[in-house]
């Protein structure tokens, strides 16, 4: 009995581990690289370009075709003309009941300038794949990191709200009674229970967003959204550490370098080739083939029998294929080409030109996050210490309820304050390491 006890709690402890994983935000962004919809789609679009390189490689390589036709004729075709001169027309009849002919073709590219733009835009298009997975693993990251501080945000407010809740709570039962006794006014009394019943809609409310915060966090990791999930970190020991890790700010940006930058640059260089594209259009295509083919012909249903007739034939041939004159059409769509990569160029640089601003511009605010939320933490205490002075003041006759619900109100909007200027702190952080997210590699 006492094994299957300890049996079943093994299990149980198991299954509750399972269900009610915990993670820090590093490790919910480890999960959701190996799990998030995102970054399987990214893979199988790698591949998917390996393919299509391979493809468009096999169209420069030797082509093999076979066929084969088995023929009964019905009713066969004659000839009818005036063989002897006599005025009398006479049919001759050709063919024979049966016939078979099979053959093999085999092709092979010499030269075409498509074929050599196929392959280079192929082995763009992996690239833009692989650069597409960096893309996608730096946002994952990145909105993920963002899911993580909004559930954090609504958690720790919960906790702030039930703890004020029991304060709010035991005060207001002391005022009731108080005011039972006659040293307190009726108003007084129902004041307090107003803020009680208002802080208790605010909890509700909030534990609300809480679940909903925690089911963004959970779809954005790939994590099963039934599941249980529960936060590690605390938010103000992140934006301590986010202060402490400096380096992000004082490393020196290089946009060429970033996602964004690469992913663009990759786009020119496909504009690019679809200019040599239309330039190598005026080049001739060239080509050779072989052909061998074999006839069988009989008056017998088995026509490999003694009674048929087979006639081999074969052929070698080159082909060449000019262009020669297109009333301005070729030269036109070179010229579209050719705007279109200029285009390409111009929308790079200004992207260049942004992403030094965007920097400098999440730089300024990720300073101003920490000193705001520093300033605002300050304030809790302030607040803190004004409300708890204010209760005393209250006990001892010399402050109105009013006053200690104005004082209530104070506390509860320093704490929001803080706990909003935390999460913007964190979420600056996060865009920056998105910026430079090929940086922090090297």
């Amino acid at each position: 009995m006492r094994k299957t006890v300890v049996l079943f709690s093994m299990i149980f402890s198991a299954l509750m581990g399972q269900a009610q994983e915990k993670f820090t935000l590093a490790s919910a962004q480890e999960y959701a690289l190996d799990h998030a919809y995102g970054v399987q789609i990214a893979e199988l679009e790698i591949q998917r370009a390996r393919q299509i390189y391979l493809q468009n490689l096999a169209v420069g390589l030797p082509q093999a075709s076979a066929s084969g036709q088995y023929i009964y004729n019905v009713e066969l075709g004659a000839l009818v003309t005036d063989f002897d001169g006599d005025g009398v027309l006479d049919e001759l009849v050709f063919g024979t009941d049966y016939q078979a002919q099979g053959g093999l073709v085999v092709n092979q590219l010499i030269f075409d300038g498509s074929y050599v733009v196929a392959l280079m835009a192929a082995q763009v298009l992996k690239e833009s794949a692989e650069i597409g997975m960096d893309q996608s693993k730096a946002e994952l990251k990145r909105e993920v990191a963002k899911a993580y501080h909004l559930a954090l945000l609504s958690e720790e407010s919960v906790a702030v709200l039930k703890a004020n809740k029991d304060y709010l709570a035991d005060l207001a039962s002391e005022m009731k009674k108080m005011n039972e006794a006659g040293l307190v006014s009726k108003a007084d009394a129902d004041q307090m229970m107003l803020n009680y019943n208002n802080i208790d809609n605010a909890l509700r409310y909030s534990e609300g967003q809480a679940n909903v915060a925690k089911m963004l966090l959970k779809l954005q990791m790939g994590y099963p959204v039934k599941q249980a999930v529960f936060l590690a970190d605390k938010m103000e020991d992140l934006v301590v550490s986010a202060a402490a890790a400096s380096t992000l700010t004082t490393l020196g940006f290089d946009p060429t370098k970033s996602v964004d930058y690469l992913g663009m640059a990759n786009q020119v260089e496909g504009a690019k080739l679809q200019v040599l594209n239309k330039q190598l259009a005026y080049l001739p295509s060239i080509g050779v083939s072989y052909q061998n083919n074999i006839q069988y012909m009989s008056s017998e249903a088995n026509i490999f029998g003694d009674a048929s007739v087979d006639i081999p034939s074969s052929l070698v041939a080159g082909s060449i294929s000019v262009p020669l004159f297109s009333s301005g059409n070729g030269r036109a769509q070179v010229q579209e080409a050719k705007i279109q990569r200029d285009q390409a160029r111009i929308g790079l640089q200004q992207l260049e030109e942004g992403l030094i601003m965007q920097h400098g511009a999440l730089v300024n605010e990720f300073h101003q996050g920490i000193a705001n939320f520093l300033a605002q933490k300050e304030n809790v205490a302030l607040a803190q210490r004004i409300r708890d002075q204010r209760r005393k003041e209250y006990d001892a006759g010399l402050a109105s309820s009013t006053e200690l619900t104005q004082t209530e109100t104070q506390y509860q909007d320093a704490l929001q304050s803080m706990f909003m200027a935390a999460q913007n702190a964190l979420d600056k952080k996060s865009e920056l390491e998105y910026l430079m997210t090929k940086q922090q590699k090297q």
